[in-house]
């Protein structure tokens, strides 16, 4: 995602006729699927219509692999994000699909797709490439359905902590290097008249990114994922989410945030923070690049792990994966298509590409050998220290239904604004997620 918009959610796939597997593009004379060496067309379909930035990098890297493999000619497509959810679900059912697609990897996007049958189990390629190793656990996790691999999740995005530390200097703020020291940071900035958090929730959704902070701040991911998944049993009514949810109200209870942050545009909120107005945000790591392209390289920008509330956690974070490489179930050059995912996602040369390009990798390649500057550095080293340990979680109320979407969109900005209770907000929260799990097959 260009900037760790939440994952936008595929509607139902309303009258969709599941047809696994039929017809394709191309056979070999016999019928048979077309094998690695065969000569071939591979089609691939992009999401990055909505970043163009990264459309000449993966270029680049499929041209690479082309001239391992000259018999395959490989034909990419930009779509947006909208346009590919409003076409791909009619094109895998009608086996006229690409080969290989990029998509979102959650229960209400892939999950959809792959469950109905028109994606191809990745198992096979997993085991011949040694995906599985390269891979953390919970980003697997975030592929997995009905205990099936489905797909390469292809960029990390996790909820940090911004802060300015020219900012925090002149005021003698301290580093928030732990949840003591952000919440004295916070006191000393709002005490010398700046605001402590820049936030904008005047689109919604910027709320759940902000209660998502003290939710993987104070509730272990295993417990998360029960709660964010349609196949868990957890609970937004929970003691403990419902504590987190109340730090979170706390920080605009102690005039931490922007005033009428309601009001507030998320642009306008980055804007603050990047103008100096605020000392931090609270957001994910998506919106770097526009830091960098605005304020430089060399910034006296920050960006570190949110801090734990609950010190006995190990540190995890709120995010997700930016999109997915797949392989349709019609296509039949799945072998072609699992050897190009493996060199664009898994090799060294792509791996770095991707980092200088601002793209942070789902596997555990540390940078070594890729310039970039400091801020994406500390970008990394945040998913790493997540990965490492509790792990990277979920986006809080947009990862299971569209149900539980239009919850929070109805429901966060009274809560923050103080006009409904948690007990209320979380009680409509599982109102909802109920209503999408009974209705989930």
């Amino acid at each position: 995602m260009p900037r760790d918009i939440p994952l936008r959610t595929v509607p139902l796939l309303v009258a969709l006729t599941v047809t696994a597997c039929v017809g394709g593009a191309q056979e070999d004379g016999d019928g048979e699927s077309l094998a690695l060496g065969d000569e071939a067309t591979l089609t691939v379909v992009s999401q990055f219509g909505d970043t163009p930035a990264l459309q000449p990098v993966l270029e680049s890297i499929s041209a690479a692999w082309e001239r391992e493999h000259p018999e395959v000619s490989v034909d990419i497509q930009y779509l947006s994000y909208d346009d590919l959810q409003k076409t791909l679900p009619t094109t895998l059912a009608s086996g006229s699909a690409p080969d290989v697609f990029d998509y979102d990897a959650s229960e209400s996007t892939l999950g959809v797709l792959a469950t109905n049958g028109l994606v191809h189990p990745l198992a096979e390629y997993a085991e011949q490439y040694g995906w599985l190793d390269a891979l953390p656990e919970s980003v697997v996790e975030r592929a997995t359905f009905d205990d099936t691999f489905y797909a390469v999740p292809r960029s990390s995005e996790a909820i940090g902590l911004f802060y300015d530390e020219a900012l925090f200097a002149e005021h003698g703020a301290p580093a928030p290097v732990d949840y003591p020291s952000f919440l004295a940071a916070a006191e000393t900035l709002r005490d010398a008249g700046v605001v402590p958090i820049a936030f904008g929730n005047k689109d919604q959704w910027p709320s759940s990114h902000l209660v998502a902070a003290a939710v993987h701040a104070s509730v272990p991911v295993d417990e998360i994922v029960a709660v964010e998944s349609l196949g868990g049993d957890g609970v937004y009514s929970a003691p403990a989410v419902q504590a987190a949810f109340e730090a979170a109200r706390g920080w605009v209870a102690g005039g931490f945030v922007t005033p009428d942050f309601n009001g507030v545009s998320f642009d306008d909120s980055v804007k603050a923070f990047m103008t100096g107005r605020a000392g931090m945000l609270i957001e994910g790591t998506g919106v770097t690049p526009d830091l960098i392209a605005t304020l430089g390289p060399d910034s006296s920008v920050r960006f570190v792990p949110f801090p734990m509330i609950d010190p006995a956690l190990e540190q995890q974070a709120a995010g997700g994966a930016g999109g997915s490489w797949a392989i349709s179930a019609s296509s039949p050059v799945a072998d072609i298509a699992a050897d190009w995912i493996d060199f664009v996602h898994f090799s060294d040369e792509a791996e770095r590409a991707w980092l200088e390009a601002g793209v942070l990798p789902t596997t555990g390649y540390d940078g070594a050998g890729a310039d970039v500057p400091a801020l994406l550095r500390q970008n990394l080293e945040v998913v790493q220290a997540a990965n490492a340990g509790g792990g990277i979680g979920r986006w809080t109320a947009f990862s299971s239904s569209p149900l539980v979407t239009d919850a929070w969109n109805g429901g966060g900005q009274s809560y923050l604004g103080g006009d409904l209770d948690v007990a209320a907000f979380t009680g409509s929260l599982d109102d909802a997620l109920a209503e999408a799990r009974s209705t989930t097959p």
